[in-house]
C-alpha cells in the first residue's frame, strides 16, 4: 500500500505540472486564435494527457523499468512514446487536418522544439541545483572541521 502511494503521488506530482504548461501553452493558442477561454473538451484532454505523461515519466526514470539504463536513453523513450500519444490524441480528437502533410511537420517541429528545450532547461536546473548542494556540502564540511 505504501508503494502505491508512493507511485500515486510521484505521477500526481508530475501530472499536475505539465497540466499547468499544457494549459499554458492552450490558453496562449487560443487567445492567438481570437478565443476567449479554453473549450471544455480541450480542459480534459489536458487532464489526460497529463495523467498518462506522468505514467510515463514514472515508467521512464524508474529504476525497476530500466535497469542500467542511462538517462539520455530514458529521455528518449519518454520523448518517443509522449509523440505516440500526442498523435493519436492528435487523430482522434481531429486537432487539424490529418490529410495535409505541413500540418504533421509543424505539428512535429513544434514538439521537437517543445521537447528540446524542455530537457535544455532541466539540464540545466539540475546542473545548477548540484553545483549549489556540491557548495552547500563544501561549506558543511569546512565549518565541521572548524569544530
Amino acid at each position: 500500500m505504501k508503494n502505491l502511494m508512493h507511485i500515486i503521488a510521484a505521477v500526481k506530482a508530475v501530472a499536475s505540472l505539465a497540466f499547468t504548461a499544457l494549459v499554458m501553452m492552450v490558453t496562449v493558442v487560443t487567445m492567438l486564435a481570437g478565443q476567449d477561454s479554453i473549450p471544455v473538451n480541450y480542459i480534459w484532454q489536458i487532464v489526460f494527457l497529463s495523467l498518462i505523461f506522468g505514467c510515463l515519466q514514472l515508467i521512464a526514470f524508474s529504476e525497476n523499468s530500466f535497469k542500467k539504463v542511462n538517462t539520455p536513453i530514458r529521455m528518449i523513450f519518454l520523448g518517443l512514446s509522449m509523440f505516440v500519444v500526442l498523435v493519436v490524441f492528435a487523430i482522434v480528437f481531429t486537432w487539424f487536418p490529418a490529410g495535409n502533410i505541413v500540418n504533421w511537420l509543424i505539428f512535429s517541429g513544434l514538439y521537437a522544439a517543445i521537447f528540446m528545450i524542455s530537457v535544455l532547461v532541466l539540464r540545466t536546473v539540475f546542473k545548477l541545483s548540484g553545483i549549489r548542494y556540491n557548495q552547500m556540502l563544501a561549506a558543511y564540511k569546512a565549518n565541521r572541521g572548524n569544530e
